[in-house]
């Protein structure tokens, strides 16, 4: 599960997950609560009590607990799993679509601002 091209933070945000059709603005279902396992700026694991199907989109909206900044985004599954930890949650790898540029520079700044040394001069895609 190591195949992230970013550095992953190990972190619990609440997160609020939505299906959509196609990436548009057109939800189905309820939504549901769940929370990040590790998040990095291309992507998340998430826990969530739903099985999200491999190549779903959903769009997230995740409370970043330190900064207390919120960010709406989309994102397609790429893995989901039972828990090992709890039977009663899966686990879900999302990888992020970012088409908002201020959601990914909110990420930089929550990752990487002052905790860890500061803003990085350059960010791998």
């Amino acid at each position: 599960m190591d195949n992230r091209k970013d550095k992953r933070f190990l972190e619990r945000n609440a997160v609020f997950v939505k299906t959509t059709s196609d990436g548009t603005e057109a939800f189905f279902g309820h939504g549901i609560n769940a929370h990040t396992h590790d998040i990095s700026l291309s992507g998340a694991r998430i826990c969530t009590p739903h099985y999200f199907p491999v190549g779903s989109v959903v769009r997230i909206v995740i409370d970043l607990e330190r900064t207390r900044q919120s960010i709406k985004v989309d994102g397609e599954i790429k893995w989901t799993k039972k828990s090992e930890e709890d039977d009663d949650l899966f686990e879900s790898g999302i990888e992020f679509l970012h088409n908002i540029s201020q959601t990914l520079l909110s990420l930089i700044k929550h990752l990487y601002a002052e905790k860890n040394g500061g803003i990085p001069t350059t960010v791998s895609h």
